[in-house]
Formats: structure tokens, sequence, C-alpha cells
């Protein structure tokens, strides 16, 4: 197997809005792990449970083969949805969840991982390509043909979740996974950058020089664009091997 090099960057923001920011984040870089979490229940328990989330991977012992790991942090993160119900209960939360959205590299391999609308987009050969699938009603109503995309654009629904951690005793955690190549970029972020921000212009910013600074361009141009929500985002970039 050929382990590429990588460099990655993130960062969250509270966005134009919002007095509190319930998005939180995981950059494990050593472990090549990586999570975006977007809190929902009010900002004290939206912010309580992405917080939870996170801190439930900080000590995660990533295993080094690619399909334990991949299978440990599903794992996780049903471990995660039963750990948030708990705290509610003991805290008398009638609601507090989280969306969760991850990436994981072993050798050549990636896999993005996710529950709700927290997204993962692979930036390759100038092309940008969406890996997750939102888990909304909206886009139910697009998968059945009920709804077109044109239609889909700013409906009234569009942030009504059909899954997210915290919410059901159980949780399907969806994965997909494949090979990364060298110049590969990845894009971790919650719905506050994807929302304002269109896909054309996440193409385009994800092939600014660095991670540091398509992070930093993505939120201002999600500030540009009236920042409604909270706004968190990652890029991970795939190095060359040294000849």
């Amino acid at each position: 197997m050929i382990d590429y090099p990588y460099t990655s960057f993130g960062k969250t923001d509270t966005g134009l809005v919002r007095a509190h920011n319930e998005d939180s984040l995981l950059v494990n870089h050593e472990a090549g792990l990586w999570f975006v979490f977007d809190g929902m229940g009010g900002h004290e328990n939206g912010a309580l449970a992405s917080q939870t989330a996170a801190s439930a991977f900080e000590p995660f012992d990533v295993p080094s083969d690619f399909e334990t790991a991949v299978t440990a942090v599903a794992d996780r993160i049903h471990d995660v949805n039963g750990v948030l119900a708990e705290v509610a209960e003991k805290q008398s939360i009638s609601k507090m969840g989280t969306t969760a959205v991850g990436l994981l590299l072993r050798d050549n391999r990636f896999a993005a991982v996710w529950v709700g609308d927290s997204r993962a987009y692979i930036y390759r050969s100038g092309g940008l390509f969406q890996l997750t699938v939102d888990h909304t009603h909206v886009q139910d109503l697009l998968d059945q043909g009920i709804l077109s995309p044109a239609d889909a654009a700013g409906h009234p629904m569009s942030h009504v979740l059909t899954r997210a951690l915290g919410v059901e005793p159980e949780v399907q955690v969806d994965i997909v996974h494949d090979e990364a190549e060298p110049n590969d970029r990845f894009l971790l972020c919650s719905d506050g950058l994807s929302g304002p921000v269109p896909e054309e212009e996440i193409r385009q910013i994800m092939s600014m020089p660095d991670p540091q600074q398509a992070v930093d361009e993505l939120i201002a141009r999600a500030h540009s664009n009236g920042a409604p929500d909270n706004v968190t985002a990652i890029v991970v970039e795939i190095g060359q091997v040294a000849s």
C-alpha cells in the first residue's frame, strides 16, 4: 500500500446571524481522522450535543487497518448516539442532537461516514463531487421524484432531518469509501456553508493553494452571502509520494 502524505486545516465560525456556535469539529491529523458536527436543539443543547460528540473522538485510538478502522469509527458513532440520549435524560433535555460527517484516511484509501445533512465533498482534477447524501425530508422527496432539484432549492423543509445523533435509540450510519489519489482534496462542512455558498463557488475556492487558504475563503464567502447559520469547514489535501 502507498501511504500518501496529507495536510489539513479546519475552522468553525458563528456566522452573522446566530449569537452562539452550535457546531464543533475534530481535527486529528495524526490519526487521519476529521469530523464536523452540527448541533441542534437550541444554542445550549446544540452546542452540548456537538461538543459531546467531538469529545468522544478525541481520545479515540484509530486502528491501523483500514477496514477495521472504518468499523471502529462507525461503532463509535453508534456509541455517541447512546451517550447523547443519556445526557439528555440526565439533564431533562427534551430536544438535543447533532449531525456528524467524518473523513478517515488510511494508506491510499478514504472513507466518508455521516449521519444528517453535514456534507463531505471530494475535489479531484478540477471537479467537485458530493460524497454524502443528505438525510433530510427534502432529499427523500428528491429521491422519490416528488421534487425536482429546482423545487428543492430553498425549500422551506430543507432543514428537516430524517437522521441525527441523539434523537432515536438506534441510528443508521452511512459510509462510502474508495481509493485516494495524489492532489485529491476533501471538504467536510456543516450546512451553514453548503447552504449559502453555491457548489460552483465551492469548487473554485477548493483550487486555492493550500487548505488553510481554502477554509478561510469558504467561510469568508459564506459571510458575504449572509452566513445565516454557523459555518464549519475542514479541508484535507492528499500530497505526492516522495520519489
